[in-house]
């Protein structure tokens, strides 16, 4: 029946809530406990290694309490529920109800309805049992509702840290009980070098940091054991750090994409949220299409832009009429960037590919940008006819030839197969022999012609050495087994072509040119200071070795005065209007300007003496004998004619004197602090006398290292031609690798006509410290003696304009030094060295400041009002070209130097990183 159903149901129901109870009891009350503790934010005040241990005892006490009242707990039944019910009335209604009659009679039918109406009515009497004296004595507290209501009352109440607060509870710091809380984890990210940005160190507030893309990102932590990295991208990935000869534990890896980096080991350590910022592939395009410029140049404007700087631009080249036997053949020739990584660049560029193995075909010519992460772009295909050399010549015409022949030809030699039979005695190895015959077409052609150009050569060929060239090529091609060895005879014919065409200066001109190129890329690309001064010297060098040469050739055809041209104008080349020393004060200017960070400047007057030297003439001697108007040390007509007054040329000559001695008082300065540092003091301005003969041509161990590269060059002209520009990557080599091979020549330099004692300001080799500064106060005071500021002054002295106090303060200085030196204590001969550098530097201004103002008072035009060419003539004057360079007085460029070591010197001295930091800013613009 359902009202008996009912009354069983509620009574089993709260018997099993009692016996839950009884079991669980201490089960409940620890969780009650833990969660109001948790919720309360107990375990966020705790240490990590702590609320870990209290988190563990909660989770194995419960689980011991748990199995504690599983043993107790019973479950409840319904007899026991009707039982309890039964005893509530005498009648036992719950159990008579289940009673049936033992002998179902129809006259006692009556009598058992009765009974039975009887026996619910008592049912429903019944009430199922609250057990409150049980729950008194399990709960005298009333903990059971107590706690629930305080766990609910301060989850309320603490609602918005709810999830933190359970979740530092629950899941608390493991690692910590391992001493993973004093994990250190140091992190950094390197962006691309060639996004010239610096090192990023993360630290855990770093987030959501942007990097470009290909930054590497490199972790180093202080564990037992190696932790996990994890880098969650598109992908999730997953590595292991590595362990470190220092203890620690690093691991790298490379940022793509936005990645999720963490650290694990037990537990997440370290997170951090990286962006990758996408780096764009570069865009280059022709501004003007290519054309024909001065010297069979190909001339081209073009532009270049990427996000983080372009760091190659290459001009790719491909046949127009595609060869057979390589299709896809392409040529790339290396194009000069203004800058180093420049991120929009436009310049126009000038490419000499006469000697190229594609000159005067046609081809398809594009422009390829590459970035720094190799991404490259490219410009549109135009159509081009590449230059040619013009061979007057019939002989160089046909080495020409010979060679572009074997250049064009792109197979490979056929394979040779082994003769087995050359392993028996006597035998001859035929194969070998005939190489020949497995060269492609084109090499066996040009080795044919070889043959034809020399058959009978006694009868119309005089040249022997020519004859020989020839001979060398054809022995070349017939020992060669590969195609770069038959490669190998382009620079001899080449040279051989050059040579019978242009005679002996063409070899100069080359080294000239070379030199130029090395120079012109090292102050293009901003290199370091000592490696400007070294290229400097190697295109002296070439310089006065070029002027010997045509020098050589002048005398040689009778040294005969170029006409004048029909209007009237002198000739653009150097002529009879320059002598050595003009010459010789364009290459020291152009020193002071390289040496000052003027590389502008510095590059137009390279390119200004570079022209003028390649368009040098050479005039008829004059009646004294003494020398060849135009001749370098000697002056021309021009300048005997020019009549400088008495007072301009003793301050010039002061001039150069005393800017002979800073420069050397500098240097030395500079070697006594690295030898105070106890690095190795420099060797600059040191001259070899075993590397020049008397007579100033070039010793032969010298001609060695300068003739070595001569067969990597690219072309050149001599005479009044202008000279043959080297591209960079085409056949041959590089003009710089040209030019820095040739450094170690010497010879053929002009004098600069300082009378110092010691020959042009250069020092001895084997001097010590002491015996040099002791001859810089010799110096000092012959100086002071030629213009009338000491004792024995002569009758031509500059009275007033120096003044001789500040001159013994010079000398004091130097005799300080000198004892210092002696006695071996660097740092007091620094200083006094200091002192006497800067006492010249302000004696060396105020007579250059005198200079200009008699030169402006002489000539009536004011400095940086006219421009003027390297020669001082004005910009549209006779034999002016269009690139006319203001180039800086004597004066200007000294107080640029002295502001520049003045920069040097206060960096060195500088006590802060912000202050050293800007000063080297300073230094980076100079």
């Amino acid at each position: 029946m359902k009202i008996v159903d009912k009354r069983i149901a509620t009574t089993k129901r709260r018997l099993t809530a009692l016996a839950i109870g009884r079991a669980y009891w201490p089960l409940f009350v620890f969780i009650g406990l833990f969660l109001a503790s948790a919720l309360a934010g107990v375990f966020d005040r705790l240490q990590p290694a702590i609320g870990a241990v209290f988190t563990l005892v909660f989770f194995v006490g419960s689980i011991l309490l748990a199995m504690r009242g599983a043993r107790r707990f019973f479950p409840i039944d319904d007899n026991l529920a009707e039982d309890l019910l039964d005893r509530q009335s005498e009648l036992r209604p719950i159990s008579s109800l289940k009673d049936r009659p033992v002998v179902p009679a129809r006259e006692q039918q009556s009598l058992w309805v009765r009974h039975r109406d009887r026996l619910l009515d008592e049912v429903k009497r019944l009430r199922p049992p609250r057990f409150l004296r049980e729950w008194r004595v399990l709960d005298p507290f009333y903990l059971r509702y107590v706690v629930p209501v305080a766990v609910v009352a301060i989850a309320v109440i603490g609602w918005s840290e709810l999830p933190g607060r359970m979740k530092t509870a629950f899941m608390p710091d493991y690692g910590a009980l391992m001493g993973a809380d004093n994990m250190v984890v140091e992190a950094w990210i390197t962006p691309p070098e060639h996004s010239g940005q610096a090192p990023i160190f993360l630290t855990p507030k770093t987030q959501n940091l942007r990097v470009p893309e290909g930054s590497r990102i490199t972790l180093r932590a202080d564990a037992r054991s190696a932790p996990k990295l994890i880098l969650k991208a598109k992908r999730t990935t997953k590595q292991r750090f590595e362990p470190t000869p220092d203890g620690v534990y690093e691991a790298q890896a490379k940022i793509m994409a936005d990645t999720r980096v963490s650290v694990n080991w037990w537990g997440e350590r370290a997170v951090w949220k990286i962006l990758a910022s996408p780096d764009d592939a570069p865009n280059v395009e022709m501004v003007s299409q290519p054309t024909y410029s001065k010297g069979d140049r190909v001339e081209f404007s073009w532009r270049a832009t990427d996000d983080y700087g372009v760091t190659k631009l290459e001009l790719v080249m491909e046949r127009a009429e595609p060869h057979v036997g390589a299709p896809e053949e392409e040529k790339r020739v290396r194009v000069a960037l203004p800058g180093l990584a420049p991120k929009d660049a436009t310049d126009v560029t000038q490419l000499d590919l006469t000697r190229h193995a594609w000159a005067g075909l046609p081809v398809k010519l594009r422009l390829v940008a590459t970035d720094g992460a190799g991404q490259e772009g490219a410009s549109e295909t135009v159509e081009f006819t590449l230059p040619e050399k013009f061979f007057l010549d019939p002989l160089a015409r046909a080495a020409q030839e010979v060679r572009v022949t074997v250049l064009r030809e792109p197979r490979e030699y056929a394979e040779i197969e082994p003769n087995k039979d050359t392993l028996t005695q006597d035998a001859l190895n035929t194969t070998a022999a005939n190489r020949i015959k497995n060269a492609p077409a084109d090499v066996q052609t040009a080795a044919l012609m070889l043959d034809t150009l020399t058959y009978k050569a006694d009868r119309y060929m005089p040249n022997i050495t020519a004859f020989l060239a020839l001979r060398t090529a054809h022995g070349m091609l017939d020992s060669a087994s590969k195609k770069s060895e038959a490669n190998a005879v382009a620079p001899l014919l080449w040279a051989l072509a050059m040579k019978t065409e242009y005679g002996s200066a063409a070899d100069a001109l080359r080294r000239l040119e070379a030199a130029r190129k090395a120079l012109e890329k090292a102050l293009r690309d901003g290199a370091p200071e000592e490696e400007i001064k070294r290229r400097m010297e190697a295109f002296r060098d070439a310089a006065n070795n070029y002027l010997a040469a045509r020098m050589a050739e002048a005398l040689a055809g009778g040294a005969q005065s170029p006409d004048e041209n029909p209007d009237g104008q002198a000739s653009t080349g150097q002529g009879p209007n320059m002598g050595g020393q003009d010459f010789e004060d364009m290459l020291n200017a152009l020193e002071d300007l390289a040496d000052t960070g003027a590389s502008d400047q510095a590059r137009q007057l390279l390119s200004d003496i570079s022209n003028m030297l390649q368009n040098l003439e050479f005039a008829e001697g004059g009646s004294s004998g003494s020398g060849m108007p135009g001749m370098p040390g000697q002056p021309g007509e021009s300048e005997v004619a020019e009549n400088v007054p008495e007072e301009e040329q003793e301050l010039t000559d002061a001039m150069k004197k005393l800017s002979d001695i800073l420069r050397e008082q500098r240097e030395l300065n500079d070697d006594t602090l690295a030898q105070q540092r106890g690095e190795q003091p420099s060797q600059s301005g040191q001259q070899s006398e075993s590397g020049e003969s008397s007579s100033g041509e070039t010793a032969p161990s010298q001609q060695g290292g300068s003739q070595e590269g001569e067969g990597q060059q690219q072309g050149e002209q001599a005479g009044g031609q202008s000279g043959g520009q080297e591209s960079a990557d085409a056949q041959g080599g590089s003009g710089e690798n040209s030019g820095d091979g040739t450094e170690g020549s010497g010879g053929g330099q002009l004098s600069n006509n300082n009378d110092l004692g010691t020959g042009e300001g250069q020092r001895p080799n084997g001097e010590s410290l002491a015996e040099r500064q002791a001859r810089l106060g010799e110096l000092v005071e012959q100086f002071a003696r030629e213009n009338g500021l000491g004792e024995g002054a002569g009758e031509n002295a500059l009275e007033g304009q120096i003044d001789p106090d500040a001159l013994e303060g010079i000398r004091r200085a130097q005799r300080q030094a000198e004892r210092a030196l002696e006695q071996g204590n660097e740092g007091r001969a620094a200083q006094a060295q200091e002192q006497a550098t800067q006492a010249l530097s302000e004696i060396s201004r105020g007579v250059a400041e005198q200079l200009d103002e008699i030169r402006e008072a002489r000539t009536g035009e004011a400095r940086g009002g006219a421009e003027s060419d390297p020669l001082g003539r004005p910009s549209n004057g006779a034999g002016n070209n269009g690139e006319a360079v203001d180039i800086p007085d004597a004066g200007e460029r000294q107080r640029a130097k002295d502001i520049l070591d003045e920069l040097r010197k206060r960096y060195d001295d500088a006590d802060t990183d912000e202050e050293r930091e800007y000063l080297e800013r300073l230094l980076d613009r100079f």
